[in-house]
């Protein structure tokens, strides 16, 4: 997943897309978005840090987050042990085929640090249905009538939503028109392909035909990050790969993935990961061992 417009594809049979996290090593999920609307629910262990909008959450076990479509949001976690969460998408266009003024709406639907007693209530029928979703889309591949249980399930999971959770879309949202979402999805696309090279804001802003001043304050107040930032968290999602599973030098990687050097790649590492980029991969390898 990238800090970028990300386009979720689907099981051809299934109207979800769901990822299992088992992972117990550090993670890191820059600054992203999609149409579809995201459910991060917690099944043991923690979410560090859930960033969405602005706004910054930790979630633990049992924990139901909902992403609106969208929505700017990242994912942090530390090392921990027995960790398990899903990210269930849900296509907006699904949605609207049953409920066509799902562009007027939204769903406010975090249960962190909720105490209303009926909302806990609502949030229990939510989790009951979450799991019999879980239970059913990991049933998928040997039942070849699960996928008609995921779907009952799915409108199951879009009624209790619309009917517990649906407020009037704020219009304070980020990014708030088509016309926007398609020029910063043409930007983080532009430097997705070329993180490796050397992107100046002088080369971004011509290559868009936009003012270096202007390209710099639209990406700010989009996404909540500058432009560099942005660069430097693709860059290090790119090298993370090679830098766990090869021995080349900490400067070759570097140097492959963009950064103008080691000391550079060094701190942006290690202001994600709290760790230089060798001493991370040490310790990674002794707890392997």
């Amino acid at each position: 997943m990238e800090y970028s417009y990300e386009l979720i594809k689907l099981h051809e049979e299934l109207p979800i897309k769901m990822i299992i996290h088992t992972s117990d090593h550090q993670t890191f999920i820059p600054r992203h978005w999609h149409e579809s609307v995201e459910i991060s629910y917690v099944l043991s262990g923690k979410i560090d840090n859930i960033y969405i909008d602005g706004k910054e959450y930790e979630s633990s076990e049992g924990d139901i987050v909902v992403i609106n479509s969208n929505a700017i949001h990242s994912f942090s976690v530390n090392r921990g042990q027995n960790r398990k969460a899903i990210s269930l998408f849900i296509p907006i266009e699904f949605i609207k085929a049953v409920y066509p003024d799902m562009d007027q709406v939204e769903f406010d639907c975090i249960s962190i640090n909720r105490q209303n007693s009926s909302e806990n209530k609502e949030f229990t029928m939510l989790r009951e249905n979450l799991n019999a979703l879980i239970n059913a889309y990991l049933d998928s591949e040997n039942n070849p009538l699960a996928s008609i249980k995921v779907t009952s399930l799915t409108y199951e999971l879009i009624y209790l939503l619309l009917k517990h959770f649906k407020i009037h879309k704020k219009s304070s949202s980020r990014i708030t028109t088509r016309k926007y979402l398609e020029r910063l999805t043409m930007i983080t696309n532009f430097i997705k392909e070329n993180y490796q090279q050397n992107l100046s804001l002088d080369l971004l802003s011509n290559q868009f035909n936009l003012s270096p001043e202007y390209l710099s304050r639209f990406f700010m107040k989009h996404t909540g990050m500058t432009l560099l930032n942005y660069i430097n968290a693709i860059r290090l999602e790119k090298s993370f790969p090679e830098l766990m599973n090869t021995d080349h030098p900490i400067m070759q990687i570097a140097l492959n993935h963009g950064f103008p050097s080691e000391k550079s790649y060094n701190r942006v590492f290690k202001s994600i990961y709290q760790f230089t980029p060798s001493q991370y991969r040490k310790e990674q390898k002794y707890n392997r061992n």
